[in-house]
């Protein structure tokens, strides 16, 4: 029984002892700072003087990617703003920022100046295309970085995508390719006692997840002009509720659906026909998931050990077995809406733990605090305030 308390006494936040200064906003730096938050980073958010990362209008989009953290706000066109941001750099092990090339160089906080002051910082910027490359000054957003990746070609129907994704893909890529290799430099750092400069290119990174597509191998096989599968996708039961069919490429999953679904003479086509004549197959399954409702049918796919699940809404989500297993929703109280949950950390450590206690900060919600620290007296955090230094 000690033993088993010893152990659990030495669990601790794996990034513990590790400063983040976080000059990002939108998506792609702030889903990277929370992970590294999430592990026991201690994580700055650096925001303008006049309202703060412009996420903050879209409060649930905000409040899902920035818990954990801190935020000071600083005038960074001011040059007393940029000694106290110097000041915290000296003392900072990573920053993060996502600005278009070129802006931190202006405002003199890039790599170059802040690794005078600090020769072991780990500095990561995260842009759309990278920092020195033909596209380096095109503006642009998720949608453009997965053109020109080659990703949107394999969704087949372009016009069916032509609306907003769900979720930003090349943001997200960008975002953990960001967090592996501040990780990767960390350690690097912990062998050699060096610093470094990374360059994040969510086109690169889109590029790279491509690697994992099934359907990109299936370009140039009989039918695949469409590239989809027919059997896997969602499906409409009768009572109206939405089921996903999860077949691929495996011939024993196929095999499995035909003996609870009279598939006729399609049982006996290989992958690339049954693509080939998809329209049709789709049209049989669509006709046989309409006989019976959701339930009867997971029962049946779930019994026939057939990979297959429900449609949730977001709500509906929270509630289901598996992610509440997994400890997966997390609840916080906010200091101006309540009570508001969390997707929590996804992976499960048997020794570290993560962090789960801060909610998403306000504009400015530590500033004093930090700057108390860095040895300003309230004289002079008042006079900065006054000034529009900070806020």
């Amino acid at each position: 029984m000690q033993k088993q308390e010893d152990q659990k006494n030495k669990r601790c936040h794996p990034l513990e002892g590790i400063r983040i200064l976080d000059l990002s906003t939108q998506v792609p730096g702030p889903y990277c700072s929370m992970l590294l938050a999430d592990l026991g980073a201690e994580v700055i958010k650096i925001e303008n003087i006049d309202g703060g990362d412009q996420t903050r209008l879209l409060p649930y989009l905000f409040n899902g990617i920035n818990r954990n953290k801190k935020s000071i706000s600083l005038n960074l066109k001011s040059s007393e703003a940029k000694e106290i941001f110097y000041k915290m750099a000296r003392e900072a092990d990573v920053i993060l920022e996502g600005f278009r090339p070129g802006v931190c160089k202006k405002l003199l906080i890039d790599y170059g100046a802040i690794k005078e002051i600090n020769p072991r910082i780990i500095y990561c910027s995260i842009t759309g295309y990278g920092q020195d490359c033909p596209y380096r000054d095109k503006p642009g957003h998720d949608i453009n970085y997965l053109g020109y990746s080659g990703l949107l070609s394999l969704e087949g129907d372009l016009n069916a995508y032509s609306k907003m994704p769900a979720i930003p893909i090349a943001d997200l890529a960008g975002s953990m390719f960001a967090a592996i290799s501040i990780l990767t430099a960390l350690i690097h750092r912990g062998k050699t006692g060096a610093g470094q400069y990374i360059d994040v290119s969510m086109t690169a990174g889109v590029f790279s997840l491509i690697s994992a597509s099934l359907v990109s191998g299936l370009q140039g096989q009989p039918g695949s002009e469409s590239l989809y599968i027919p059997h896997y996708g969602l499906f409409q039961a009768g009572d109206k509720k939405f089921l996903t069919l999860g077949i691929v490429h495996e011939e024993h999953f196929w095999k499995r659906l035909c003996s609870v679904i009279d598939m006729g003479d399609f049982a006996e086509l290989d992958l690339f026909n049954r693509i080939a004549r998809r329209e049709e197959i789709t049209t049989h399954l669509r006709n046989s998931f309409s006989t019976k409702n959701l339930d009867e049918w997971l029962t049946i796919l779930n019994d026939a050990d057939i990979p297959c699940g429900p449609v949730y809404d977001l709500e509906e989500s929270y509630s289901d077995p598996q992610i509440v297993h997994r400890g997966s929703v997390l609840e916080m109280n906010h200091p101006s809406e309540g009570k508001i949950k969390f997707r929590e950390f996804p992976v499960v450590f048997s020794e570290s733990i993560t962090r789960k206690n801060t909610p998403p900060p306000a504009p400015g919600m530590h500033t004093t605090e930090i700057l108390h620290g860095l040895g300003y007296t309230d004289e002079e955090i008042s006079r900065f305030i006054g000034n529009k230094i900070v806020s």
